[in-house]
């Protein structure tokens, strides 16, 4: 019984110390907002316990609670809070906060307006020009937020053989009597004047720009680099690819010889030529003439009863006499036959 009843008093004690501290963690809790470049307001607390909380809020007096829509996770815990600004002039008016922990446990805050709480994102496109006419250097940027021109304050940031530190009501800055054998390096932030509501925070800066020796302008941002990396990236493997397609090329051909199709030749031997081979294979002119003859030859009949044919010392023959020359010989034989035949009997 003993034993049962220190474990329960143990729980027991456990308890009231872990509803104590989620307590304490919740009162203790500070809420501080932000309004980022005029596009949300961004509240958020410090991540005292690992617990998440609800959030919700409220603008002027009319105490319409909004639950948050969009957390900022930390670790898989809720530690902020990210709510649209509907209007620019919500800034001037009274936000009112709550935090709770899912129980009965809750913390308000009221801020009693968010205007000095203003941080906006730094300026972009900064750009140089100079003007050699009366040597004079012009830094140019782009404010990030779409608001009047004459809400706006800006800094340079000025380096060259000393560091100066220039506020601008205008998206430019001229620099007189600029060198061009000196490096300059330049970047801006901007924050909010008194006419639309002054802030006491000033955007982050924006990137460095640096010019001088001979007018390089060197404004390669990280993005910059990333690309003329990505085009390297791409370049390399098309080239790569080329170079394997053409040697599988080369393996396919060596594997599988590709067989000629001899139709495809002879097309215009049938079709154009008419099966003439000496027009198809264009033998020339005085190629044919090199292999005709160039000589006449008397001609001569055999005769095939007659031993031999007596032929006029003349080189020309004519058919005629030749054949009564034969019938003569055969003539003068035939009496002698009869002869030899007689006396034979």
């Amino acid at each position: 019984m003993t034993y049962k009843h220190s474990s329960r008093l143990y729980f027991v004690f456990l308890l009231l110390v872990l509803l104590s501290e989620r307590c304490w963690s919740a009162a203790n809790l500070s809420v501080e907002c932000l309004i980022i470049n005029l596009e949300y307001v961004e509240c958020k607390w410090p991540e005292t316990s690992r617990m998440n909380y609800t959030f919700s809020s409220a603008f002027k007096d009319d105490f319409l609670y909004e639950d948050c829509t969009e957390y900022i996770l930390e670790n898989n815990y809720t530690v902020g809070c990210r709510l649209p600004l509907k209007d620019h002039q919500d800034k001037f008016y009274k936000m009112y906060t709550n935090i709770s922990t899912g129980g009965n446990q809750s913390v308000s805050q009221a801020f009693e307006s968010l205007h000095k709480y203003v941080r906006l994102n730094p300026p972009y496109n900064i750009s140089v020009v100079w003007f050699e006419q009366n040597s004079t250097l012009v830094l140019q940027w782009k404010k990030s937020t779409n608001t009047s021109n004459k809400c706006m304050v800006y800094m340079v940031h000025q380096e060259t053989d000393t560091i100066k530190y220039i506020n601008v009501t205008e998206s430019s800055y001229s620099l007189p009597l600029a060198s061009q054998n000196k490096q300059y390096a330049f970047r801006v932030r901007s924050t909010l004047s008194g006419y639309c509501g002054p802030s006491d925070l000033w955007s982050n800066w924006s990137i460095w720009l640096k010019w001088g020796n001979g007018g390089a302008n060197e404004n390669i941002s990280r993005s910059a680099w990333w690309l003329i990396l990505l085009a390297m990236v791409i370049l390399f493997v098309f080239f790569t690819s080329l170079l394997v397609w053409y040697h599988f090329e080369r393996i396919k051909i060596v594997l599988r010889p590709i067989v000629p199709d001899p139709s495809r030749n002879l097309q215009d031997l049938f079709q154009k030529h008419d099966g003439n081979v000496e027009s198809w294979i264009h033998i020339s002119k005085e190629l044919k003439e090199a292999f005709e003859p160039d000589y006449t030859e008397a001609a001569c009949d055999v005769c095939e009863a007659a031993p031999s044919c007596d032929v006029s010392a003349t080189p020309e023959a004519t058919p005629t006499s030749q054949d009564d020359t034969c019938d003569k010989t055969n003539t003068e034989e035939q009496p002698e036959k009869q002869l030899s035949s007689s006396a034979s009997v």
